[in-house]
């Protein structure tokens, strides 16, 4: 049985970190994309930033020792990415340690995890239904590694210390592009400039193609790296939409939640071609996410 340890936040921090109470209707499973241990995880949220800060909170922080508990269940915390939605307002946040590196650690902190889980699950009479992701909440691939060794497979943990039956995990995305992949975007991307003039509702973004605010300033980028603005959302950095929808190049930062098919892949250079609004673009794989292998 997985040891659960309390450090709570001091209830100074409530009104910057989990200004909110809340009643539960879900779980909402997270990687920490770090290789810190819990009782560090939990520490580091705790701190005593001033606003402005940090607001990111959670719940538990869990590695391969134990479980951390960071706020009362009864408290929201800001984690999803969804502001005011129901993965920050009404889910119990549980990050899993290890996940940079993976390995042993985070195989065993992820199996405390759904020993935790399933704890909660039975606690609060919920079913396997009730076990989120941070991925259903905001564009963000997370969490990461579960992802990776595949969703189905840790429900399949999780149902397993419930001791219910676990089901068949079948054509789960392995993650892996092929041409006729179905994708989306993996996180919030800035808008580095926009492509004159402007009614070409065009933007260029080093992050996602590899080139340089030179190249694109000086016009010596190909034409498939400009992308189209209709398909994307103008969002501050937490991924919440702006009230303008306005893009301004340097300080704009968007993100995309349509799915798209890989026309091709250039394996070499790690890209992957879309077609987005009626345009052949080419961006890294590394911020795209398997939706389907079908």
């Amino acid at each position: 049985m997985v040891k659960v340890r309390q450090n709570l936040m001091s209830s100074s921090l409530y009104s910057w970190k989990s200004p909110y109470s809340m009643r539960p209707t879900r779980i909402v499973v997270h990687n920490t994309a770090n290789d810190a241990s819990a009782d560090a995880e939990i520490k580091y949220m705790n701190k005593n930033q001033a606003q402005g800060g940090s607001q990111v909170s959670y719940h538990y922080a869990v590695d391969d020792v134990e479980a951390v508990q960071g706020l009362p269940e009864n408290r929201n915390a800001w984690h999803s990415g969804d502001g005011n939605g129901k993965g920050n307002r009404e889910g119990i946040a549980i990050e899993i340690c290890y996940s940079k590196s993976g390995g042993d650690r985070f195989n065993k902190a992820e199996e405390n995890a759904a020993e935790l889980i399933a704890g909660i699950l039975k606690r609060y009479g919920w079913g396997i239904d009730k076990v989120t992701k941070h991925q259903d909440y905001a564009n963000k691939y997370c969490p990461h590694r579960t992802l990776d060794m595949g969703w189905e497979r840790f429900l399949n943990m999780v149902r397993s210390k419930m001791g219910n039956s676990v089901s068949q995990v079948t054509n789960e995305p392995d993650q892996i592009l092929v041409k006729g992949s179905k994708v989306k975007f993996n996180g919030i991307f800035k808008v580095d400039i926009l492509k004159s003039p402007l009614s070409s509702n065009l933007f260029g973004c080093c992050e996602l193609t590899g080139n340089s605010y030179d190249d694109y300033y000086n016009e010596r980028v190909k034409n498939y790296h400009w992308l189209p603005t209709s398909d994307f959302t103008e969002v501050d950095k937490n991924g919440n939409p702006t009230n303008d929808q306005l893009l301004t190049g340097g300080t704009s930062y968007v993100k995309n939640d349509n799915i798209y098919t890989v026309q091709e892949i250039d394996i070499p250079t790690n890209s992957a071609k879309l077609k987005i609004a009626g345009r052949d673009v080419w961006v890294y794989s590394t911020y795209l996410y398997e939706v389907s292998n079908n």
